[in-house]
């Protein structure tokens, strides 16, 4: 097994044995650290440092809950590097999964549970997190000793009690099972853990929403200032003197539809402001065949005057998703916005539906594939309305494909683009959108 660098802070030996009192002085030095108001994952990691440098833990794991998609995501991880920790990151666990982990027969403290696998309980996926794979099937022959197989789960919880994360130990330095008193200073710790992820968390959506306010800045500025331009420049020509009256007239009706663009770009807003506030509201199941009809209907009485053709593969099934009265926005704006950029005379798009597996949970995924001007990889994390660090700014794609995020999350679903042909992004998108499956009752 690999020897981890100590940090700069001096940890217990490992077969030291501190009660939680001789641990409280070593966690309030610590606390003004993990207390701070940043970044989620920057507070995750330093809680999982400061956890392992305390503790004299191995390897461990932080786990939190993705609140639009319902499961659990690795979201820091100490005692790994370079490509492993990039894969630990990728691991998801259901709902159903850690529910699982918290059976009784597992409690060792509140909110604490010492699991105890079989080698028959191995999960491939989890292999990263393995320093002996060899030692899976080696028997527990000193069940104080800590065996491979062996984790401790902590998981904490949010101000309204709903289970939001744990921390994962999956190896103490010592390699012994600990003792009830480091158990109970872990569940403190972990109590004050779970208050500073809470705060992150609470940090990070006040930082989303000054994107937003930012992302709905720039696109109304934009689009604006471009309406005007045509209003001032159409009603020029039509006041010119060597223009007939009935270019004239052709010119102020142009003007006349810019200035509509304004109105429609300024209730476009407004709209998407009420979705953010009750899109999730009121969910039954949806039968998005249907919707898709509807929405592809809509599309193509709006773009009578294209050569349009929507190709619409429902396979003669049914499909309910959870949704509401909103879901026919959701693809109405997609398909919409595939026309819009499809610079071909004849423009042709491809609309299905297959399923999709996050882990235990079950979808329903729309696939809308167009052969338009596509979108290239440094602007595919913010064409949804979507910001991170160094981003410039949302491409010009108007309000449409925000309202799609916002509804989808609010359903607790995904939507991501993809390149119609892999790597060449100029051959046209595939946006998918994926909701979660429902019963029809």
């Amino acid at each position: 097994m690999r020897n981890q660098q100590r940090g700069s802070k001096q940890k217990r030996k490992a077969d030291e044995r501190s009660s939680p009192v001789r641990f409280s002085g070593e966690m309030l030095g610590v606390l003004g650290d993990v207390m701070s108001v940043e970044n989620l994952d920057s507070v995750l990691q330093k809680i999982a440092t400061t956890v392992a440098e305390l503790f004299s833990i191995r390897a461990l794991i932080i786990c939190v809950l993705d609140e639009s998609e319902q499961i659990f995501r690795v979201r820091a991880a100490y005692g790994y590097e370079g490509e492993r920790a990039e894969k630990i990151k990728g691991i998801t666990y259901s709902q159903e999964t850690v529910c699982k982990d918290m059976d009784e027969k597992y409690k060792v403290a509140e909110d604490v549970y010492f699991v105890r696998p079989g080698p028959e309980e191995f999960v491939k996926a989890e292999e990263p997190l393995y320093f002996d794979l060899k030692a899976i099937t080696k028997p527990r022959d000193d069940n104080s000793s800590w065996h491979e197989l062996d984790y401790l789960k902590i998981v904490f919880t949010e101000r309204d009690g709903g289970l939001r994360g744990f921390i994962e130990i999956e190896e103490p330095e010592s390699q012994r099972v600990m003792d009830q008193e480091t158990i109970e200073a872990l569940r403190i710790f972990a109590e004050l853990a779970g208050v500073a992820i809470e705060n992150a968390k609470i940090y990070q959506k006040q930082v989303e929403v000054a994107q937003r306010t930012r992302f709905l800045s720039d696109i109304i500025a934009h689009d604006i200032n471009n309406y005007n331009q045509a209003v001032t420049s159409y009603l020029h020509m039509a006041l010119s003197t060597d223009v007939d009256p009935g270019k004239a007239v052709a010119y102020l009706e142009r003007a006349a539809d810019a200035a509509w663009g304004i109105s429609e770009l300024i209730q476009r807003a407004d709209r998407l402001t009420t979705i953010e506030e009750e899109g999730g509201k009121n969910l039954g199941p949806v039968d998005l065949g249907d919707v898709l009809k509807e929405s592809v209907a809509e599309v193509m009485r709006a773009s009578a005057d294209k050569n349009l053709t929507v190709n619409l593969d429902l396979e003669s099934r049914q499909f309910y998703v959870s949704g509401n009265e909103l879901v026919n926005e959701i693809f109405v704006n997609i398909i919409e916005n595939a026309a819009q950029y499809d610079p071909h005379e004849k423009i042709s798009i491809d609309v299905s539906v297959g399923e999709f597996f996050v882990d235990y949970r079950r979808y329903w995924c729309v696939s809308v594939a167009d052969n338009g001007i596509g979108i290239p990889d440094s602007k595919k994390n913010v064409v949804f309305g979507r910001f991170s660090d160094g981003d410039q700014g949302p491409p010009a794609l108007g309000l449409g494909l925000s309202i799609v995020r916002t509804i989808v999350e609010a359903y607790h679903g995904m939507v991501w683009v993809e390149d119609r042909v892999p790597g060449e992004h100029s051959k046209g998108s595939i946006f998918r959108v994926a909701l979660p499956m429902a019963s029809s009752s």
